[in-house]
């Protein structure tokens, strides 16, 4: 990242901001377990386009402090490094995949995200028996942000490529 254009820090700045946005408003609350968002989405769909290391910046970092402005400070550190390995997991497999197998990439990364939360509950909770508990609440999150990633990820590419790209 040392040699990174100020217009590209400018669009990790406001993907983090967005990925805030879509965290913090985006909200459906699941009881003790926490809410679900869109966060997961963005991380997919910005896999593509950016580096491990800045998919770590906007996804770990966003939605650690999308936590913390949304109460869930016991889980701002998981969050970091939970959503920091999805993102890198994701990356991982879409560089290698081609664009019509990337929901391979996005369950496994969901998957990561699922077993990471349930970590996260067993350690907060001291009771390894929530880990079931916090799969299943999280699955809908991670069913409908890979869906919706598989479905939409090749115009959002072309359209956010474009724009990274531009000259103006």
């Amino acid at each position: 990242m040392r040699n990174m254009s100020l217009k590209r820090l400018i669009y990790i700045a406001l993907f983090e901001a967005i990925m805030i946005v879509l965290t913090c408003v985006v909200v459906i609350p699941i009881g003790t377990f926490g809410y679900i968002n869109l966060s997961d989405l963005l991380i997919m769909l910005l896999s593509p386009l950016f580096g491990w290391g800045e998919l770590i910046l906007i996804g770990g970092v966003g939605c650690a402090l999308a936590d913390l402005f949304l109460g869930y400070s016991s889980y701002a550190i998981f969050t970091l490094f939970i959503k920091s390995i999805e993102a890198v997991v994701i990356f991982f497999f879409v560089k290698r995949l081609q664009v019509r197998y990337r929901i391979i990439a996005y369950a496994i990364g969901s998957i990561f995200m699922l077993i990471g939360y349930g970590v996260s509950d067993i350690i907060l909770s001291g009771s390894p028996a929530i880990f079931a508990a916090s799969f299943i609440a999280n699955m809908p999150q991670a069913f409908i942000c890979t869906l919706a990633a598989a479905l939409i990820n090749v115009p959002f590419e072309k359209f956010v490529a474009r724009k990274l790209n531009e000259t103006k």
